[in-house]
């Protein structure tokens, strides 16, 4: 009987062995996938740090493109006051002169 004892106390000392054994082999595997997607992770936000930049280079284009037009438009607006205040006196002057009777 007490042989008996040890041979299943050593069988359960062996399988126990053998499921710590395994253990660390899965969480070996595990680390070594978390390892890998970690590395993934770290390296796609290099990607948008590049992307950020890459975005940052399009928004201030635009910004120059919109500040030019916005100039652009503000010459426009200009010209366009300056000539229809000429087209104003030139009427006011026809109309002083109709009244007056010069025409």
């Amino acid at each position: 009987m007490p042989t008996e004892i040890r041979e299943t106390i050593r069988e359960i000392e062996g399988e126990a062995e053998q499921l710590i054994e395994k253990a660390r082999a899965d969480a070996r595997g595990i680390l070594e996938d978390a390892n890998k997607k970690t590395r993934e992770i770290l390296s796609s936000e290099l990607l948008v740090d590049e992307f950020t930049s890459e975005c940052d280079s399009i928004v201030s284009g635009a910004q120059e493109e919109a500040q030019g037009r916005i100039e652009e438009a503000r010459k426009v607006s200009a010209g366009i006051r300056s000539a229809s205040s000429e087209k104003i006196d030139k009427f006011s002057q026809l109309m002083a002169d109709q009244i007056r009777g010069i025409n």
